[in-house]
């Protein structure tokens, strides 16, 4: 059985293809239409990611015509009544005119499908335009494809499930009992009670791109004090029975309770330090208040969690630290993107198959061989050599160790907006100048941490909490790290750090036991290969561009290195 899972209402375009119960294949549709987030926020148009979806059909080696069924994350019936019931009640962002294009948008989606009008002729050797009209196409609640997402992957028999976000249709926050096949709801809070759009709001008014920033004020974060709580908890109080409410009103009047806003180019002073201090502190404090209380109630020990706001992964440590949870589970692909393979994962489970999805690790997208690589650096009319076989991990390690940074470029994509290794900028860790050169390269604020990656069986040495090979964990950096790896310890001391498995990605595993042999540490700088307001890349020309537009030093690409020539001074 084939299911092909669609997200494209809101933002984070995305496909995933189940095949057998098996998630074979995931991309965001940015990394192909080079257009960060995939499209610009807004539901007002009918968005179909035809290149994503001729994508997975690519991979599969099937045709469009294969599918079984089409699970889609968005149900504009639901959509519809919330509109209108909130709209009525004045806590929704759109206007009612906007809630109702949004529902005609949402509503065309099927025929968009069916119809294939926008089909690129280069995709009709996987799919037809008449191909998807007899394929069934089922609706699923945008809440409950995030809940699938996290609960079916991950290998837990039942589980507490929390979802968070800005909005679904309707609902902000949605708890869950996962046993089995079961997600069974005992818990929600709807508009305007989102801490998704209490982070957004005041990521705005800090000066940073809402809906796409906020991960910024979360490093902000780590310099500040939360010497502003009593003005961000006017904004957001604490209910029984694990509840919360947002007050709507002071959220769209920020200016008089929280002071001017910032413009994106005044300089960010202590005052905005303590702010994104003060709002990461607020939500730690309800998320554990809302997650405390149904852990207690349902006496489950594992948590599931999902939604743009378990992006969060300084809250995700706070949270599991306070609180006695013994299996722990984020979605990698926490936002929107995530629930294509919710809504898959539903359809699939409601056509008979079991629960628990089977996949090997998040690099899930697409891959080039060395022959079509090589091609592109032919055309490109540059220099390169080819790494003898079985000496790329070693010639890797040597470069890193003479601290050189080096544009990495291997195996399949990964699905998420965090790079794993696949698509990344790497560097030795050792000194701490390493992050002021990388934010230079990826032209990002200075105050922005690094995130290390460190092989499994090293991590207890450097790092204290738990493992975690997505990077979905801050956790304390231990003072071992702090001097020999300063380059990625944040200013809280902490580190986002992503754990490496042998059997997850050998080669990547290889690489940080190489350098360890060098330097003695088995930690590297992982960021991920882009350069600011751009997707990660996704194919070798895109890297190549980067690697001599950003100052890197060399790129290594399958099995091929490029050294990047450092351009002159004028007048030598």
């Amino acid at each position: 059985m084939k299911i092909l899972g669609i997200n494209s209402f809101f933002e984070h375009p995305a496909v995933a293809l189940i095949v057998d119960g098996e998630l074979i294949f995931a991309i965001e549709d940015e990394r192909l239409t080079r257009v960060k987030h995939g499209r610009v926020f807004s539901p007002y148009s009918t968005y179909l990611p035809y290149a994503s979806i001729h994508k997975a059909l690519d991979f599969a080696g099937i045709q469009a015509s294969d599918i079984d069924q089409v699970a889609y994350s968005y149900n504009r019936w639901k959509h519809l009544t919330g509109s209108v019931t909130g709209c009525l009640a004045g806590n929704r962002i759109l206007p009612l005119r906007g809630e109702m294009s949004a529902f005609a948008a949402a509503s065309n989606v099927k025929r968009e499908l069916r119809e294939a009008l926008m089909l690129n002729v280069r995709y009709r050797d996987k799919w037809h335009r008449p191909d998807f009209a007899a394929i069934p196409f089922r609706e699923w609640d945008h809440h409950i494809s995030h809940a699938a997402s996290a609960f079916y992957c991950s290998g837990f028999e039942s589980s507490l499930v929390v979802v968070s976000d800005g909005s679904g249709e309707k609902a902000c926050t949605t708890i869950y009992e996962g046993r089995g096949k079961a997600l069974r709801k005992i818990g929600r809070m709807n508009m305007p009670n989102s801490l998704g759009l209490l982070y957004s709001f005041v990521t705005e008014h800090l000066g940073f791109q809402p809906f796409g920033d906020e991960y910024k004020v979360m490093g902000l974060a780590a310099y500040g004090k939360p010497s502003m709580l009593a003005e961000i908890r006017r904004l957001v109080t604490k209910l029984s029975g694990g509840r919360y409410k947002i007050d709507f009103k002071a959220l769209r009047q920020l200016d008089r309770i929280l002071g001017p806003a910032r413009s994106a180019r005044d300089p960010i002073t202590s005052h905005h330090e303590n702010l994104a201090r003060s709002l990461q502190h607020c939500l730690e404090d309800i998320l554990l208040h809302v997650v405390g209380y149904h852990l207690a109630r349902t006496k489950q020990k594992n948590l599931c969690v999902a939604g743009g706001t378990f992006l969060n992964c300084v809250a995700n440590h706070k949270v599991i630290s306070a609180l006695k949870i013994e299996g722990f589970f984020a979605q990698p692909a926490a936002h929107d993107a995530g629930t294509a393979i919710g809504a898959a994962a539903l359809s699939w489970i409601s056509r008979g198959g079991q629960p628990q999805i089977k996949y090997n690790s998040m690099l899930l997208g697409t891959a080039w061989t060395d022959k079509e690589i090589e091609a592109t650096l032919h055309d490109s009319n540059i220099a390169y050599r080819k790494v003898p076989e079985g000496s790329l991990a070693s010639e890797v390690a040597d470069l890193l160790h003479r601290e050189k940074v080096v544009a990495y470029f291997q195996g399949r994509m990964e699905f998420g907006p965090r790079a794993l290794g696949a698509r990344s900028f790497l560097a030795s860790p050792k000194s701490a100048k390493t992050r002021e050169r990388l934010n230079i390269i990826k032209a990002r604020e200075q105050f922005r941490p690094l995130a290390p990656i460190v092989t499994e069986e090293a991590f207890e040495t450097y790092f204290e909490g738990r493992p975690n090979r997505y990077m979905m964990l801050a956790v304390p950096a231990k003072d071992l790290t702090k001097d020999v790896a300063p380059a990625v310890v944040h200013a809280d001391g902490t580190s986002r750090a992503q754990t490496v498995r042998r059997q997850d990605d050998e080669m990547l595993h290889e690489i940080l036991c190489q350098f360890q042999q060098r330097s003695g540490i088995p930690i590297l700088v992982n960021t991920s290969l882009n350069t600011r307001g751009k997707p990660i890349d996704e194919n070798p020309a895109d890297a190549l561009a980067t690697a001599y537009c950003s100052g890197v030093d060399c790129l290594v690409i399958g099995s091929f290195v490029v050294e990047i020539p450092r351009s002159q001074p004028a007048g030598q």
